[in-house]
């Protein structure tokens, strides 16, 4: 059992090193496009893409194919493809659209590998710095290189807090009430508009908490991956684990920080 998992481990990050490429290349491309000014259309409610976002997914995809021919993907820009098969890559080309077409330096792109329902690759790239939030299942996390770690804060008043808004307006108001009966006992709280950040920087240890009430999975499993492999916890609401099937709500914490989160909005 032991020299399969070590097998496993060194294809995963085989795979991550690859990722890491594909993802710096489309990094590339969306930072040369930061603040140019570009149309923007909406998908629905609330939900804004560029022209960016189309031909950074066309370099990840067209690179996805050509590396691992036999995964599926799926993608927030573009139709499934291979959906069935044992791994597919989840891949948003830029996670953060309503900042980069407003100029707010706060997006980046996250694609990650899940095997059989389980992420096992992770990255996500800040896309004006560049900074890489990586990780491997059983090989750790990294940020450009350094290995990450949830941090060590112990309580809420200590603890900085970070959300997403939902584009629903019901979700709002549920992230609203929630947010009310934390906040009282936080020390501080930020929303950045990119979800894949703002859960890469509890595992950095930047935050140490972050919430939301409705991502879907290209959004957030490299991020959970990050978190998991930096010794975070990401839960539902009732405190069960995160699985391919929690779009939301979830909780993002170090293990000290998890529980006191979800006691805080119980009845």
């Amino acid at each position: 059992m032991e020299e399969k998992v070590t097998v496993e481990v060194t294809t995963y990050q085989a795979w991550l090193y690859t990722a890491v490429r594909i993802a710096q290349e489309a990094q590339a491309l969306v930072q040369r496009e930061a603040g140019l000014g570009h149309a923007v259309h909406l998908k629905g409610y609330r939900d804004p893409v560029t022209e960016v976002d189309g031909r950074a997914n066309q370099l990840i995809l067209e690179a996805l194919r050509a590396a691992f021919p036999e995964h599926g993907i799926h993608s927030e820009e573009s139709a499934p493809e291979q959906d069935e098969a044992e791994v597919v890559w989840w891949v948003d080309p830029l996670d953060g659209t309503t900042n980069f077409s407003r100029g707010l330096p706060l997006f980046g792109l996250s694609l990650a590998a899940v095997r059989q329902g389980v992420p096992v690759v992770g990255v996500v790239l800040d896309g004006l710095r560049g900074e890489c939030f990586a990780a491997a299942r059983g090989g750790g996390a990294t940020r450009d290189g350094q290995p990450l770690r949830v941090s060590g804060i112990q309580t809420l008043e200590a603890a900085m807090v970070a959300l997403e808004w939902p584009r629903d307006n019901a979700l709002r108001y549920q992230a609203w009430q929630r947010l009310g009966r934390l906040m009282p006992q936080a020390r501080g709280l930020r929303a950045f508009g990119s979800a894949a950040l703002g859960m890469a920087y509890v595992a950095a240890g930047r935050l140490d908490v972050y919430f939301a009430h409705s991502l879907s999975l290209w959004d957030q499993a490299a991020a959970v991956l990050l978190v998991q492999e930096a010794g975070g916890l990401v839960l539902d609401l009732q405190g069960g684990p995160w699985t391919v099937h929690t779009r939301a709500p979830l909780v993002t914490a170090s293990p000290a920080l998890a529980q006191a989160v979800l006691s805080s909005w119980e009845e």
